[in-house]
């Protein structure tokens, strides 16, 4: 009885490290996984290294005044936006994992005090 007693014991001990290691290990590695693959695919949208390279060229190579000017203007614009999008994912991202990480903790909590 005691040796069953212990297997249970030691079994639910290693279920519950298996869980956890789980939920925070590969639930991290998957989320930070997601976030690139998505700012990945943003970045064929707002190809934000292409538009730093050519931020001072003039705008669809109008070498006149206005050319350079537009292209400054638009290209300045498009940064900022990539960069403000970039970063609310990444934001959006971040919380939405440390509110996922707080679930199995709540939960325990949940469970302590309505004992």
């Amino acid at each position: 009885m005691e040796v069953s007693l212990l297997y249970v014991l030691n079994h639910f001990r290693i279920r519950i490290a298996d869980f956890f290691r789980h939920w925070y290990f590969n639930g991290f590695f998957r989320a930070v996984y997601w976030t690139l693959n998505f700012l990945e695919r943003l970045d064929r949208v707002f190809a934000l290294r292409v538009t730093f390279k050519n931020w001072f060229q003039p705008l669809y190579q109008d070498y006149s005044l206005i050319g350079y000017l537009w292209g400054f203007l638009f290209r300045t614009v498009r940064i900022f936006a990539a960069i403000a999008v970039y970063f609310t994912v990444i934001f959006l991202s971040s919380a939405s994992f440390f509110l996922w990480a707080f679930l199995p903790l709540y939960a325990i909590y949940r469970i302590v005090i309505d004992l």
